[in-house]
């Protein structure tokens, strides 16, 4: 998909990077089925590596730059609705992406016992979830909004921020 403006082509972007990896770990945990992953091995380390690089650097920053930039635009002009949705979206998603990014650290340190893989296939289907039916939102209602709302001049500053703050 391809957007007219840069931050909500940027934003695009992330959201697709985010599923990517997100899906990786998603196949890890379908591979692995009841059966404990080993750690040692280079995919699972990979995908956990990732998952965390995602949810420390990523997750946090996007979420903030979209409620302290664009959702207060939207309210701004009157359109109050999709920010305060997402907002609490991010509420919910981000003590369960915490949780993740604390159980792959475990794992990546001490592997993974019955208990902790348990609660960490647990924890990373319920942000799975959330998190691909968040995006989804996001690409077929906010970043069409933002093709049509953001003029040039706005576009470029708000691009130029998400960028220098990833």
């Amino acid at each position: 998909m391809e957007f007219q403006r840069r931050t909500a082509q940027l934003l695009h972007e992330d959201h697709q990077a985010t599923v990517a990896i997100f899906e990786t770990l998603e196949d890890m945990i379908v591979s692995a089925k009841r059966s404990t992953p080993d750690t040692t091995e280079a995919s699972i380390r990979t995908a956990l590596e990732q998952a965390i690089a995602a949810i420390d650097e990523e997750v946090s920053s996007h979420f903030a730059f979209e409620e302290n930039e664009l959702f207060t635009r939207l309210e701004d002009l009157g359109d109050t609705g999709i920010g305060e949705h997402l907002r609490e979206e991010h509420q919910a998603i981000l003590p369960i992406s915490q949780q993740v990014a604390k159980l792959a650290r475990r794992a990546l340190e001490d592997g993974f016992s019955e208990v902790s893989w348990l609660e960490f296939r647990s924890q990373t289907g319920e942000l799975i979830e959330r998190m691909f039916a968040h995006i989804q939102k996001e690409e077929m209602a906010l970043l069409p909004m933002l093709d049509d709302i953001l003029d040039p001049e706005t576009d470029m500053q708000l691009s130029e921020n998400y960028t220098s703050n990833h």
